[in-house]
């Protein structure tokens, strides 16, 4: 049984590291159009979005955030400016080209010394336990072999009575007009565009993932799974993403009685 059990770790292991490296290479490649290519197929909601997202992390002045997939860093400039001079972000990704043009983004900003960029793994977050006031994903978990790992990681460094913030695309969940214009949007406009700005296998990807991610209830499952209280759903402008804010509670306290 011992080795068996070890086998099913080793093969679980292996498929997250090969899901990691093929994804890792699809935004390697990509990384240079990133933020010109998600304003364009997002129809420039995405700045808004992420706004909307670094808003339900209820950061005051002085607070710290963890931004999980942090890519070029939007969503990290989008929490530490609310958050005043003393405020400060980890952000943690994968792809080393992603991560470089974040830092020039924050160097620009003025913002470099209040966001520490990480290169890792959402699945292993390099923070102690409860060490930050929030923690906010955009598009990112979706992206992992298991998201529920990095959902678990987000819950684990939060301190208790924190946010746990997840901005992400769903599947239309109803059927009529409203199903149908996403999912045209989804399969036909989306990855032609896609092929046009950058890369088809990127955006053929994304539909991919998408679909699999499934529909809004499925997320908002995710963290109640996790552990988190809520979850509050903000269906977003667009119709095709979300924001998701659970609170992490406070450890109970028995007393003898």
């Amino acid at each position: 049984m011992a080795d068996r059990e070890r086998r099913c770790k080793a093969a679980c292991g292996l498929a997250i590291a090969q899901h990691r490296t093929q994804v890792r290479r699809i935004f390697d490649s990509i990384a240079w159009m990133y933020d010109g290519a998600n304003h364009l197929l997002s129809a420039g909601l995405d700045h808004r979005w992420r706004a909307r997202a670094a808003s339900a992390c209820g950061l005051g002045p002085g607070a710290t955030a963890l931004d999980l997939c942090a890519g070029t860093g939007d969503l990290a400039i989008a929490l530490v400016r609310r958050m005043g001079p003393r405020g400060r972000v980890v952000a943690l990704d994968f792809s080393r080209p992603m991560l470089e043009i974040a830092r020039a983004k924050l160097a620009r900003a003025g913002l470099a010394c209040r966001v520490m960029l990480l290169e890792g793994a959402a699945e292993a977050v390099p923070l102690a336990d409860a060490s930050v006031d929030a923690a906010a994903s955009a598009f990112g978990l979706r992206n992992l072999e298991d998201p529920d790992r990095g959902l678990a990681e987000m819950v684990r460094v939060v301190r208790p009575g924190g946010r746990v913030v997840v901005l992400e695309f769903h599947q239309p969940s109803r059927r009529g007009m409203a199903a149908a214009a996403l999912g045209l949007y989804f399969r036909r406009i989306l990855p032609t565009l896609g092929r046009w700005a950058s890369s088809g296998e990127a955006y053929a990807y994304l539909v991919r993932s998408v679909e699999a991610f499934g529909p809004v209830e499925a997320m908002a499952d995710r963290m109640r799974r996790a552990g988190l209280c809520g979850p509050h759903v903000e269906p977003l402008p667009g119709g095709i993403a979300a924001v998701y804010a659970g609170t992490k509670p406070a450890p109970r306290v028995f007393t003898g009685g």
